[in-house]
């Protein structure tokens, strides 16, 4: 456990500590629109071999759906979410751990 010498190394750390959090929250909700893609590409290629169809068509055609293009935005939007947050965290550890050697 650090100790903290004054109130700029302590609010440093816990900012970053704050953005670590959401950063984690981000990618939690990437993963889970990762998942729904999944999903429904795999309920779509069920349905297209009850058909006789092959996997590649059904691919293709869920790819086309509203619902896989929002679940892929909503993925590369979070995705981008947690390394914005991931990299501001970094960057308050670094000023707290500057601060505490100065």
């Amino acid at each position: 456990m650090l100790t903290f010498t004054n109130a700029a190394e302590q609010a440093a750390w816990t900012m970053a500590e704050a953005l670590s959090e959401k950063a984690f929250e981000a990618m939690r909700l990437a993963e889970e629109a990762q998942e729904k893609f999944r999903s429904g590409r795999m309920a779509m290629r069920k349905q297209f071999r009850a058909r006789g169809l092959s996997d590649v068509d059904a691919s293709i055609r869920w790819k086309g759906t509203a619902q896989a293009q929002a679940a892929w935005a909503d993925q590369e939007y979070y995705m981008g979410q947690a390394s914005m947050y991931n990299e501001a965290a970094a960057a308050q550890y670094a000023k707290a751990l500057y601060l505490k050697g100065h």
